[in-house]
């Protein structure tokens, strides 16, 4: 069995260019590439969002970050202080996204960003391509067995954009400031109304309810996340989180070993992890 993976990669929310009024936008593509990279079988899992109060310890904090292009984050600082080494970082205009690559090992070396093409109608094919293609030539390049995987069909238009990046906000603030009130669901709603086969649309929906504790309806979501684009990791994460609090251990350990098949890892010791979880979620 290979080695396992031990850099980390943080992808943060992308801001528009400035004098772009904000929008959903840089914060869905933060989502996509996320996604993509949670298949990188070279590279530790990492989300963004386990990390969001730490790097931005008040709401106030995230949301200019989003909102305003010229806001700083010192990236040796965080990389130091989270102990993640790999950023991405970038800013979008109407045509294309412009990504950043730091290594918090090598802050001084120069890297070469990438512009890529906002490809809306390719189902973003385009895009995850060139970005494949970018993280080879940074000396990161994902396993050939796992590039067909990240390629899934995304059908996500321009409204779909800003409506899944608003409601990922909104999960992000709840999850990291907003307490133990429950989630408006109802910007998840618009997000899987206005893009019904986007895989990131029901994915997020997922986590929504998944929050809300409404196990049955975060199941059928995430499944249906899955159904889009079946080597989505991150649905078969809520639906082990869904078998651990939904009191059912054969789901709990059965999509802890899914997740880990689809990323190479193993199946077996995948399985056991999920039994622990269950059972100490259920003392």
């Amino acid at each position: 069995m290979a080695q396992s993976p031990t850099d980390q990669c943080i992808v943060l929310p992308f801001r528009a260019e400035n004098g772009h009024p904000f929008d959903g936008t840089g914060l869905a593509l933060h989502f996509l590439v996320g996604n993509v990279l949670a298949l990188h079988t070279g590279l530790k899992e990492m989300w963004f969002g386990w990390r969001v109060k730490k790097i931005f310890p008040e709401q106030a904090a995230l949301q200019r970050y989003c909102r305003d292009a010229t806001d700083k984050l010192d990236l040796l600082q965080v990389s130091q202080s989270q102990q993640v080494r790999l950023w991405i970082y970038g800013k979008y205009s109407d045509p294309t996204v412009g990504l950043h690559f730091f290594d918090g090992q090598a802050p001084d070396v120069r890297r070469t960003p990438v512009e890529l093409p906002i490809s809306i109608e390719d189902g973003w094919i385009g895009f995850r391509t060139l970005l494949l293609e970018w993280l080879e030539s940074m000396g990161r390049p994902m396993p050939k067995a796992q590039v067909q995987a990240a390629l899934w069909p995304e059908t996500l238009g321009r409204q779909g954009l800003d409506l899944v990046g608003r409601a990922l906000e909104g999960f992000y603030i709840h999850s990291a400031y907003g307490g133990d009130g429950l989630l408006d669901a109802s910007p998840f709603e618009k997000a899987v109304a206005e893009a019904p086969e986007s895989f990131m649309a029901h994915d997020l929906y997922g986590w929504a309810l998944f929050r809300n504790k409404d196990y049955t309806a975060a199941k059928r979501a995430f499944l249906t996340a899955l159904r889009i684009n079946p080597a989505g990791n991150g649905a078969m994460s809520g639906l082990m989180w869904c078998g651990v609090y939904g009191k059912d251990l054969e789901e709990a350990m059965f999509w802890s070993g899914r997740k880990a098949d689809v990323c190479r890892q193993d199946v077996r010791a995948a399985r056991e992890a999920g039994r622990r979880r269950y059972e100490k979620a259920n003392k």
